[in-house]
This record gives structure tokens, sequence and C-alpha cells, in this order.
């Protein structure tokens, strides 16, 4: 009975552990970084056309896909305002230890439309297709197509967006 529990007690202190690390390179990937080792040269060469062939095949076929930090960037600004907490797992990073991830703080774009909703709710729609509405009491005053609005990370998760003709107004991004 004793060895048992001992062996869940250690399957549950394991279980946090193995959960936090990091995620590692796909099997295909992984083959790739292993011919590295390979000694000889002729045998190197062959393990590494060999796991470049399955390299390409698993990208060709959908099972891995390659993604530069360029394109990162871009799914990170155009999903600036959502709460996407798997993103950052997606797009795993190799950070400097104790320093934060870099991550967009503000966007700033031209407004294509700004509506009243019959609840008084102003909602905002910007030429890149997101759409926000306002979360405060404080409707955006004078604030109408072809203005440049920036609209910043604030307290809380929540979000500011800011306008030249008025003060900065609450808002959530619902598109």
């Amino acid at each position: 009975m004793r060895p048992i529990l001992l062996g869940m007690l250690f399957v549950a202190l394991a279980t946090p552990a193995v959960a936090q690390q990091p995620a590692q390179a796909p099997g295909v990937l992984e083959q790739v970084y292993a011919c590295a080792t390979v000694g000889e040269e002729a045998a190197r060469l062959r393990c590494y056309d060999d796991a470049v062939g399955r390299l390409r095949a698993a990208q060709t076929s959908g099972e891995l896909v390659a993604v530069d930090r360029g394109q990162v960037q871009q799914i990170e600004r155009e999903s600036f305002g959502f709460s996407l907490p798997s993103l950052p797992r997606i797009f795993q990073r190799t950070e400097t230890p104790g320093a934060e991830p870099e991550r967009t703080e503000s966007l700033t774009a031209q407004v294509s439309g700004v509506r009243q909703r019959n609840t008084g709710i102003y909602v905002i729609t910007l030429a890149n297709g997101q759409v926000w509405e306002q979360t405060d009491q404080l409707p955006p005053r004078r604030l109408r197509a072809g203005d440049t609005v920036e609209i910043r990370r604030a307290t809380f998760g929540s979000y500011l967006l800011h306008y030249d003709r008025g003060p900065a107004v609450r808002v959530r991004r619902i598109e």
C-alpha cells in the first residue's frame, strides 16, 4: 500500500513541474538538430537529407507551420485588444531570463466609422477592421471618421482610446 501512495505522491508533485517546462521543438525539427551530433561526414549528410525531407513533408502536410518574427508581430498587432492567453505559448520565444516578454502596448489607427447604439454606447470602427466599443459613461465627443486614434493598454486589462479633440475614452475590442 505504501509504495502505491508514494508513487501517487511522486506523480502529483512532478506533474506541475512537467507542465511548467517550455514546449519542446516538434519531433521532425529535433531530428534535424540531432544530425549535428553525427560525427562521420557522409552519415551526417544522409541524416540531414532524411531529416530535411521529413521536415518538408511535415510542413507541406500542415503538421508543422513555420512563422517568422515579423509574422508573429503582425499577429500580435492584429489581435491587440483581445484576450488570447495561449498566444504567447504558440509563439514560444527565447527571452532574456528575468525579462518581461515583448508585447504590443498601443495601436495607432485611423477611424473609418463612429456610430451610437440605441443604448447610448459608441462603437468605433478602425480602418484596419478592428471594432471597439465604449465601456465608460464619457462619450467620445467630436470623434469622427478620418481621425487618428491611439489605443493604449490601461490598468486591469482595460484600454484607453486617445484622440486630439477630446478626453480619453475607455474601450474594449468587440471584433
